[in-house]
């Protein structure tokens, strides 16, 4: 069976008509999408065996996208799924869906409605493979307002952990008003399960971005502030409970209402990761749809502010102005976009100054490609990683002197295990010629004694020390010395450099949970000189797009 899914009509902003309530027990399709986490999606999916006692009927869809490790045959195996699906398309709101497996007389071992697989052929991203699972829904189930389909879909992440009652929680916040189109979850750290990472969120217009609070000005304020008088322990400690309405819901765990969906419509097929959920949330409040936080239909997952890296922030920094511009009215807009601008421009100034090239230019292309409206997938290679070892051995063939760059009392200590660990690889290589000098440059006030002993950074056979204050000028007369003569090699662990060396290259890249692995940068006043142009040219662009940037009152590309 092979069938195109193609017809769509844009996103008229007009209120929604809200259904009756549900007396019945709801219909519920879950949507996975997951990528390359076999194991992961697994212990989802074992997550939601439970959960179908809470409604007649829960369907599960897994959206698998083009994952490399077998995650699509080792779910089918272990799971027993009734069908398997293909999509072999590169847009998700354009799929070719074709039943490659089917079966009949065996129930699925999760004891859910059903269990479908779907392959996707191109790596879609979050947002494609949730507009996947949209689709599939759609032609699988029913568009929203016919018959058979569903009551809410559930949209849930490949790398959370669920506890049993999370759809009921979810469930019943909704039956509480059928004017609520989207229920969120409370995120809890999936290793500090006393804390919660996000409950209320709350979109500021004026600057663009999203906090706990609501500004002052927010219709919700008043609200928000008398619920947070009333609601801590004798401890003083927040107590979580209840249904709050906010503007913005994770998709981590996210129950939507179908036939709202057919009122908003489908995700931005832009975005491919980050700010795709928070922008549908926005779109929902702006059909007149209530969007809400269930406090008690707890989620555990991984703070998504420790899987950010320079690529995966690309998306943050170019997405985020489309979902600026569909929030207010021209002149909010335009201050919220050129704030929003001024902010990357900033960011890329002090990467560039700061040894940090890579983030600088995907600082740049993201605002180059937020003004050009060029969404998608990154285009860009993996990074290059090396062997340290070989990669210092090859630097400072004629330099031997090395600065290790450390701006807080963290990285010194990092550095010190580094320094260690790379002069023991040398000996084992037979390399002891070869080892390097090194000097700790370090930030005013890092240099503490480690367990009331001896600073790490002091006493015999340790590096040479030099210290520099915050300011500008400090910085400048601190590197004089290798004005005139440049180290061999400079190394930055975790991407976190304040002190702009000017001259000196390369730059090794070295993160603490690997590290005798890293990435190697070209730098130098001469590399330096190119981005500084870049820079300039792409800030004059983003001050005339931002002067001149409109509301978007439609979602490009084909929606429902």
């Amino acid at each position: 069976m092979r069938e195109t899914q193609t017809q769509h009509a844009p996103l008229i902003r007009q209120p929604v008509e809200v259904e009756s309530p549900v007396s019945r027990l709801p219909v519920v399709v879950a949507i996975v999408v997951t990528w390359n986490r076999r194991e992961m999606v697994a212990r989802v999916l074992e997550a939601l065996g439970p959960q179908r006692r809470s409604c007649a009927e829960l369907h599960v869809v897994v959206i698998d996208n083009a994952s490399t490790d077998g995650t699509a045959d080792h779910l089918c195996e272990r799971f027993q799924a009734d069908r398997t699906v293909t999509n072999d398309a590169e847009r998700a709101l354009e799929p070719v869906f074709e039943t490659a497996t089917e079966r009949e007389s065996r129930k699925n071992a999760l004891g859910v409605a059903s269990l479908t697989i779907v392959r996707n052929t191109h790596n879609l991203g979050g947002c494609g493979g949730f507009n996947t699972g949209f689709m599939f829904v759609e032609h699988h189930f029913g568009a929203p307002g016919e018959p058979a389909a569903p009551d809410f879909v559930w949209l849930l992440d490949d790398d959370i952990d669920l506890p049993g009652g999370a759809l009921s929680h979810l469930l019943a916040a909704a039956r509480d008003d059928p004017a609520i189109g989207l229920v969120g979850s409370r995120t809890v750290d999936l290793d500090d399960r006393r804390t919660t990472i996000e409950s209320t969120i709350f979109y500021d217009s004026s600057t663009g971005r999203m906090g706990p609070d609501p500004a002052d000005e927010h219709p919700l304020a008043k609200a928000h502030a008398q619920w947070l008088d009333e609601t801590t322990d004798s401890t003083g400690r927040r107590v979580y409970s209840g249904v709050r309405e906010v503007d913005v819901v994770s998709a981590c765990s996210l129950l939507a209402r179908w036939s709202g969906v057919g009122a908003v419509g489908y995700w931005d097929d832009r975005f491919f990761i980050y700010c795709d959920d928070a922008d549908w949330c926005l779109r929902f409040k702006a059909t007149g749809q209530r969007v809400v936080c269930a406090l008690d239909a707890v989620v555990y997952h991984t703070p998504w502010i420790h899987k950010l890296t320079p690529e995966r922030n690309y998306y943050v920094n170019r997405n985020l102005p489309w979902m600026i511009r569909r929030t207010g009215q021209r002149r909010a807009v335009r201050r919220a976009t050129l704030r929003w601008y001024v902010g990357l421009m900033r960011e890329a100034r002090s990467a560039i100054l700061n040894r940090r090239l890579r983030e600088a230019d995907l600082i740049l292309r993201a605002l180059e490609d937020s003004i050009r409206g060029r969404g998608g997938k990154l285009g860009v290679g993996p990074r290059d990683e090396r062997d340290v070892v070989d990669a210092l051995v090859n630097a400072t063939a004629k330099n031997r002197h090395v600065l290790l760059l450390c701006p807080t009392h963290d990285s010194i200590l990092t550095a010190e295990r580094f320094r260690s660990e790379v002069q023991c690889a040398l000996r084992r290589r037979r390399l002891t010629r070869e080892a390097p000098s090194w000097t700790v440059v370090a930030g005013e006030g890092t240099i503490v004694p480690a367990h009331a002993g001896e600073s790490p950074t002091r006493g015999a056979n340790r590096s040479e020390v030099v210290e520099y204050r915050r300011e500008r000028m400090d910085k400048l007369r601190a590197q004089w010395r290798w004005l005139r003569s440049p180290p061999g090699a400079c190394v930055v662990f975790d991407r976190a450099n304040d002190f702009p060396l000017l001259r000196g290259s390369p730059t090794l890249h070295v993160g603490r949970d690997s590290i005798l692995r890293c990435t190697v940068e070209r730098d130098g006043l001469r590399v330096k000189a190119g981005f500084a142009l870049r820079w300039l040219w792409t800030g004059v662009r983003a001050l005339v797009h931002g002067m001149l940037v409109r509301p978007e009152l439609s979602v490009p590309g084909r929606q429902r």
